[in-house]
């Protein structure tokens, strides 16, 4: 097996490449890698990799380290970064074979820079309708890693749209009908303008209260939707934009990145049901099979004590129906033998 740095290697190479793994997200994508660089400022090495056998890709991973007061450790941002990511059509037992060898080459770099521990993740989107038996359980575990597992809800978008919207709760269904107030514009590769970002920038950070993002990575997202991998939503009242949201997209599966509103400006409705209403409209448009909606919290864990909002956003995204996935999570502490 052979080992392609992504830092050897130009944005499209690294796409061409990875396009040749089937099953693939968005967030193994050039586009994503170079947002994440920008975006936590403790990384201090990308070692992110494709894996070649027989000059064929099989595999993919995102790497960084980072330092946090002088110690390193392969995360980012402090949280995970995403798992080895091995093409779907290999079978069961070649993707074991190549997971024992890409972990022990992960175990390799986290030593070369002395981590003291590693957090990966594997993208629920890389097998959304749980049909790959190697995604199936936390893989992590089988070489030295911590459960540290959460959930995630997936709309299953090859369904009618009858079907689909008939899944949404009823108090949802209410406040979409009320929203028809709203016009609701999306935009994508071919009718997004560089200003719009500049709008969806002004009523995310006003929705904040506060500026949460540096400017250059609002240049990242106008990048993923005029490369075709996302789209940007904007609801107006009477003219004035009240609400925004960006989805990325990539071959069949789509996920759900941000959101922001001007409160001050809604109709005396939610604008945020009719937003993701047509969001979904749009997605299933398109040919998208798979929407993550977002990360499911329903209470406290040994590993994470979230507060109620985060609950209660988890419910929100959940009032869209779809069903509940396992979002495989592990953190290792280095030094730590794989059983």
């Amino acid at each position: 097996m052979d080992y392609i740095r992504y830092c050897d290697l130009s944005e499209n190479e690294w796409n061409q490449w990875i396009a040749q793994i089937d099953g693939i997200t968005f967030n193994y994508t050039a586009q994503r890698l170079s947002f994440n660089l920008e975006y936590s400022q403790s990384i201090v090495s990308n070692e992110s990799f494709i894996v070649l056998e027989s000059k064929k890709p099989v595999a993919a991973a995102e790497l960084y380290i980072e330092n946090f007061s002088g110690q390193h450790q392969i995360s980012w941002n402090g949280g995970y970064c995403c798992a080895p990511y091995l093409d779907k059509n290999l079978t069961y037992q070649a993707q074991e074979k190549y997971a024992k060898k890409i972990m022990g080459h992960i175990d390799d770099v986290a030593l070369k820079y002395k981590c003291d521990k590693i957090k990966l993740k594997a993208d629920p989107l890389g097998n959304p309708d749980q049909s790959t038996i190697f995604y199936n359980y936390n893989f992590l575990l089988k070489h030295g890693y911590l459960d540290q597992s959460g959930m995630t809800q997936i709309i299953d978008l090859r369904q009618e749209k009858d079907k689909i919207y008939a899944d949404i709760r009823k108090g949802h269904k209410s406040d979409i009908k009320r929203g028809k107030v709203y016009d609701v514009k999306i935009y994508d590769q071919y009718t997004v303008k560089d200003e719009m970002i500049e709008r969806y920038k002004n009523i995310y950070e006003a929705d904040a209260g506060r500026v949460t993002r540096n400017s250059q990575l609002y240049r990242y997202y106008l990048e993923f939707i005029k490369s075709g991998m996302g789209i940007l939503a904007f609801g107006s009242a009477h003219r004035k934009e009240a609400g925004v949201a960006i989805v990325t997209i990539y071959n069949n599966t789509a996920y759900y990145s941000s959101y922001g509103e001007l409160e001050q400006e809604l109709d005396h409705v939610p604008i945020g049901h009719v937003l993701q209403w047509e969001i979904i409209n749009n997605l299933k448009d398109r040919g998208i099979e798979f929407y993550e909606i977002g990360e499911q919290v329903f209470g406290k864990t040994s590993y994470h004590n979230p507060d109620v909002k985060l609950i209660n956003i988890s419910s929100f995204k959940r009032g869209f129906g779809g069903y509940t996935v396992p979002f495989w999570r592990g953190m290792k502490l280095c030094g730590q033998q794989t059983r």
